[in-house]
């Protein structure tokens, strides 16, 4: 199983889902960040407010066999132009488990 961490803009998180969705990758989460820090660019911390360009970071879970699969859909939909966009990483997950009230024999 791979993790799958992409930092993209806000106006392209929709049509990357609904490519994701469309090619059966249903393990997603979206979140909003501050930007992601680069060389020689201000450091962006949470207490500064609404400072810093906004971006979503999208994390999606898939199979191995399918992970370059999703890498190419979210570059192809979250690419802008000729601009560099965003950045993506593979993870290997290693261990996953259903989060699940635990169940024991006594009473």
């Amino acid at each position: 199983m791979k993790l799958i961490v992409a930092f993209i803009r806000p106006s392209h998180a929709e049509p990357v889902v609904r490519a994701l969705e469309q090619a059966g990758l249903y393990h997603l989460s979206l979140s909003r960040v501050h930007g992601v820090v680069q060389p020689d660019a201000p450091v962006v911390r949470a207490d500064m407010g609404a400072e810093g360009e906004l971006e979503v970071r999208l994390e999606a879970y898939c199979e191995d066999a399918r992970f370059e699969q999703a890498v190419e859909l979210i570059r192809e939909t979250g690419h802008i132009g000729s601009l560099p966009s965003g950045a993506l990483f593979v993870h290997p997950v290693d261990h996953a488990w259903i989060v699940s009230q635990a169940v024991t024999g006594e009473g």
